[in-house]
């Protein structure tokens, strides 16, 4: 292809780097648009000229900003330098296989990074919507074991993280989202919407909670954050990781949780089978306990299960759909819909709560407020399964 189809200036800011990296002059064919969001643009181009060690193709993933400030606190820079961060930092981690794709290298002025193209590959959510129940689990299960070992792998690694992250700017991001102060309202506002008493102790319970998740003492590791099935690919050299926006050294569980608590950051969300989630519960933990011996006693890896349940059930309420909202109108966006993944997540952690006796007035006040919601909406109580294991 002519030159000129490939000069954009995306391309050409792309070819510089890949040329730093490869130490010769790279040229780029026309790009490819995959589709991105709207923060920032992610595109495949093929590689036409450079030296033999180059790809036949990368990704490029840019911020979708004409006048892009690489000092800006607004989400989009911060995310985009987070993925940046993570897949840097993630290459460098010894594992036994990679779990993110090879990370080129990046432009902080232009708010551009080049990656390793996986192809097109088969995702997670690919197979939980399929019709092959054996493929699903084993999904699932290599899923399970990633994550552990991401989180496992990077313990005790956050000033090695922070370094990198930090040349790009700040690594706190602004929203209060962080925080965590929305746990004690969330309850609060759930149970006066429904008329229902809560005990006095749920205040000291969340307290507690959120000291925890702000400081998660031996459960200190790196998450994905957006640990969704279709950021899991499997490409012909085996399953990455993908879509690092959100990464950030947290509460392992907050994401170890995800198969009690489908998906809970996705639009993916179906009905988990129980003995599903007890096999990835244990490859999990397997996992996760090679560097965090916490993870190995009983109480205390499951007394992190119940709080990290508790957290995204309140979540939903406070930062994806409130429960004023759902009260008057339910909305379907593609899998289960909000009311149904509502109760769900309440229900999962109130089993919790209950199954493993921990915070007992949060889970007993959740529980309360499933009967109450399975009372005023009968249509959520039974949700669907993954289309895979129906």
């Amino acid at each position: 292809m002519d030159k000129p189809e490939t000069s954009s200036l995306t391309a050409t800011i792309a070819e510089r780097v890949l040329a730093e990296t490869f130490g010769s002059p790279v040229r780029l064919g026309s790009g490819c648009d995959l589709g991105g969001s709207a923060r920032s643009s992610v595109q495949r181009f093929p590689i036409i000229e450079g030296p033999v060690s180059t790809p036949t193709s990368v990704i490029v993933k840019q911020v979708n900003n004409d006048t892009f400030d690489p000092d800006a606190a607004n989400d989009a820079t911060w995310m985009l330098f987070n993925d940046w961060a993570s897949m840097q930092f993630l290459r460098q981690v010894e594992m036994p296989t990679p779990l993110v794709p090879t990370f080129y290298g990046g432009d902080r002025q232009t708010g551009l990074f080049v990656i390793e193209d996986l192809g097109a590959g088969t995702r997670l959510d690919y197979l939980l919507l399929g019709d092959n129940a054996e493929a699903a689990e084993a999904g699932m299960l290599t899923y399970a074991e990633i994550h552990g070992r991401l989180h496992a792998r990077t313990m005790g690694r956050q000033a090695e993280y922070l370094r990198i992250r930090e040349a790009l700017g700040p690594a706190t991001s602004l929203s209060e989202y962080y925080a965590y102060d929305h746990l004690v309202p969330a309850l609060h506002v759930i149970a006066e919407l429904l008329a229902l008493p809560l005990q006095p102790e749920v205040d000291d319970e969340l307290a507690a909670l959120k000291e925890t998740l702000l400081d998660p003492g031996p459960f200190l590791a790196f998450v994905q954050s957006d640990a969704a099935p279709d950021n899991f690919l499997r490409s012909g050299t085996g399953w990455r990781l993908i879509d690092f926006e959100g990464g950030r050294y947290t509460h392992a569980l907050l994401e170890g949780v995800y198969c009690r608590m489908p998906f809970p950051t996705c639009w993916c969300v179906y009905r988990m089978p129980e003995p599903i989630i007890q096999r990835a519960e244990a490859v999990y933990r397997a996992e996760l306990a090679r560097a965090c011996p916490t993870a190995a006693d009983d109480t205390l890896f499951y007394r992190a299960v119940v709080e990290a349940c508790i957290t995204w059930a309140l979540n939903f309420h406070a930062h994806l759909r409130p429960l004023d909202k759902m009260l008057v109108q339910d909305r379907s966006l593609v899998a289960l819909t909000d009311r149904q993944r509502f109760l769900l997540y309440v229900n999962a952690a109130a089993d919790a709560s209950e199954q493993f006796g921990h915070m007992r007035a949060t889970g007993g006040s959740l529980r309360a407020i499933a009967t109450r919601l399975a009372q005023i909406w009968p249509e959520a109580v039974e949700p669907a399964y993954y289309p895979a294991f129906s």
